[in-house]
C-alpha cells in the first residue's frame, strides 16, 4: 500500500511528550505532517491506514516500552466504538500484543457521542465524554488514541481509570494537534 521509499520519507515520526494534567502524552507525528492520513478515518481508505499506522508505528514504539517493563501492563484504546465499519483506535493496537503488554479491547468507551471535530476547549468541557470503564481493577495501563488537541479526553479517560484503580502509566497518541 506505501512504498518503503514513501514510508522513509512521509512518515519518519518526530516524537514527542507534553503533559496533560497529571498525563505525559507521547505523541508520535505532528498533526500537520499527516493530518491528510488521519482525517482519512471517515473515508474507505482509512482504515487501511490506520492498520498501516498501527503496524509500523504504534505496535514497535510499543514493543521497545514493553521490553522495559517489570510488569504486566494493558493498552486501553480510548473509546473503540466502532465507526464507519471499524474502530480505528483498535486498528492502532491490533499488532500490540507482547510478553507484559496486551490490548484490551472495549473496556473504555464514551457514552456522549458528540463531536469534537473542530470544537473549542469550552465545548469539550462543557459535553465531556462520560467515559464507561469495564475492565479489571488494581492494574497499570496505557492510553492510546490517534490525535491529542487539548487533551481533555485523555485527562478525563485518566481520571476515570484511576477511579477504578488503574494506573496510567502515559499516553500515546499518532499525532499531537498543538502547533509548535
Amino acid at each position: 500500500m506505501i512504498c518503503d521509499n514513501c514510508h522513509e520519507t512521509l512518515f519518519r515520526p518526530t516524537v514527542s511528550t507534553r503533559r496533560v494534567g497529571t498525563l505525559d502524552v507521547v505523541s508520535l507525528f505532528r498533526y500537520k505532517n499527516i493530518s491528510p492520513f488521519l482525517l482519512s478515518k471517515h473515508a474507505p481508505r482509512g482504515h487501511r491506514l490506520y492498520r498501516y499506522f498501527g503496524r509500523r508505528h504504534v505496535a514497535p514504539f510499543l514493543e521497545a516500552f514493553a521490553e522495559g517493563l517489570d510488569e504486566p501492563a494493558l493498552i486501553l484504546a480510548v473509546d473503540e466504538s466502532v465507526r464507519h465499519g471499524y474502530s480505528h483506535t483498535a486498528l492502532l493496537s491490533h499488532w500490540s500484543r507482547f510478553e507484559n503488554l496486551r490490548p484490551l479491547h472495549g473496556a473504555l468507551r464514551a457514552s456522549n457521542r458528540v463531536s469534537y471535530a473542530g470544537k473549542s476547549l469550552q465545548f469539550r468541557l462543557e459535553n465531556p465524554r462520560q467515559f464507561v470503564y469495564r475492565g479489571p481493577k488494581g492494574i497499570k495501563a496505557l492510553l492510546l488514541d490517534d490525535i491529542v488537541t487539548t487533551g481533555t479526553t485523555l485527562d478525563e479517560a485518566r481520571r476515570v481509570l484511576e477511579s477504578q484503580d488503574v494506573e496510567v502509566l502515559f499516553a500515546l497518541t499518532l499525532a499531537d494537534a498543538r502547533e509548535g
